[in-house]
């Protein structure tokens, strides 16, 4: 069987050697062709790949396709019996091919995933589930007695199928974009063709994880992550297993999942309802189904819903703190209201008329209490009395409220900061919703 192998591309020049280099010595004759497809990369992928592997088909595409883009791309060109997809990170290890040759002349309607290593040695993934009802990739690590064995899916970073397979299953999705999800959906896909598929763990393949968007940009990795989650959701799950889906996904964020899972949520879920009507498409066409307007309508709602939940989630950034501002701000102005009539209290007992009278005071009146009515309360002692008993008490009262409304005022400043920072991060969310909406 001629086995053609088909690389997606994308940025990675700093890996695709190693990956070329390990394929073409660890694989021999039984090795047809090596399709590389560029998916418009930025660095020098393309150049180095074509200027150190002129065996290579190149593929130049003028977009970003995607995983599931490239692959099609790829195979469409391909001329092999056999088509396995590897990821550009991948290191195949000595003796990865003859296995699955060996699987495939027995069973050729099979899918097959390789074994994948970390760099450590440690197992990644020997095959994998989903786990429901929050729809889950989870990787298997037990490779068991080291014979093929029966799998929900497989990666899509090592996958080999045989010609037939792809021609009764089809293309790949290429709705999961730019990545996830695709590997799992094509799995399940053949099943309804009755196609098995298996991990064959003597086929072992180093995967590299060069791929750091998860920290670079964290929020597109999760919103491109929940967004191929939903749309596996809808595609392949039916109407009780749905229901819970989402009440999954409404418990976690009611539960106060951190801002930023709400925020990718959000973008997941607005994407999702825009191309809600092409994935229904999908599911009539890869599944065989016919979709009714009430299974279209539980989609809706159920999206719907944790689209409330999240936007409440991103709402409780600015609410909250704004209200405790708010309290904050009633609570000084009722103490400076009182610490204002101990002040006027005091200081009408001291020059016998209240800072709050603004009629025109007649110069003599003025002169007669200033200088006689004060007099006379200094000679009868009522300033000593009031300043040695109850105004110095007065006034160290007085300072010890304007001390601690100061103080009040420097934590309601604190809260203003903190609150305006808050209220700009959430712009700077929103901008990001705007932003993925326009992608």
């Amino acid at each position: 069987m001629r086995i053609s192998v088909v690389i997606p591309v994308w940025n990675g020049a700093t890996i695709i050697t190693e990956c070329l280099e390990a394929l073409f010595k660890h694989s021999g004759s039984d090795l047809y062709e090596v399709i590389c497809v560029d998916n418009a990369s930025a660095d020098e992928s393309a150049s180095l790949i074509g200027t150190s592997f002129p065996q290579v088909r190149l593929l130049h595409e003028p977009v970003n396709l995607g995983f599931a883009g490239g692959v099609n791309a790829g195979i469409k060109a391909a001329e092999g019996d056999v088509y396995i997809l590897l990821n550009q990170d991948c290191i195949v290890q000595p003796g990865w091919i003859a296995p699955i040759l060996q699987v495939l002349e027995s069973s050729p309607g099979v899918i097959i995933g390789c074994l994948l290593l970390n760099q450590d040695g440690t197992v990644d993934h020997a095959g994998a589930t989903i786990q429901h009802p929050e729809c889950i990739g989870v990787h298997l690590t037990e490779v068991g007695d080291g014979n093929p064995r029966p799998v929900e899916y497989v990666s899509g970073a090592a996958f080999a199928l045989h010609r037939r397979v792809w021609e009764a299953v089809g293309r790949f999705d290429e709705g999961f974009y730019p990545a996830y999800y695709e590997d799992a959906d094509y799995c399940l896909r053949a099943r309804r063709h009755g196609i098995e598929t298996l991990c064959v763990p003597q086929a072992r393949v180093v995967h590299l994880r060069s791929s750091k968007e998860w920290q670079v940009a964290p929020l597109r990795y999760w919103a491109n992550y929940h967004s191929a989650r939903y749309r596996f959701a809808c595609k392949h799950l039916h109407g009780h297993e749905l229901h819970q889906f989402f009440e999954a996904e409404v418990t976690y964020i009611e539960a106060g999942c951190p801002l930023e899972e709400a925020l990718t949520r959000i973008i997941a879920v607005r994407r999702t309802l825009f191309r809600l009507p092409e994935i229904i498409m999908r599911r009539k066409s890869d599944l065989g189904e016919e979709v009714s307007p009430v299974f279209v309508r539980q989609i809706q709602v159920g999206l719907g819903t944790v689209l409330q939940e999240a936007l409440a989630q991103l709402e409780s950034v600015t609410l909250q703190p704004l209200q405790k501002l708010l309290a904050s701000y009633q609570d000084l102005q009722s103490s400076r209201q009182q610490d204002q009539q101990q002040e006027y209290h005091l200081l009408q007992r001291f020059y016998f008329r209240s800072p709050l009278d603004q009629n025109v005071e007649p110069w003599p009146r003025r002169i007669f209490r200033l200088f006689v009515l004060r007099l006379i309360s200094f000679l009868i002692g009522r300033d000593y009395l009031l300043l040695a008993e109850r105004d110095y008490l007065l006034l160290a009262e007085l300072n010890t409220l304007h001390t601690a409304r100061m103080d009040r005022m420097a934590q309601i400043m604190d809260q203003i900061i903190q609150t305006v920072n808050r209220i700009n991060y959430r712009i700077k969310l929103l901008e990001t919703v705007i932003r993925y909406d326009e992608m």
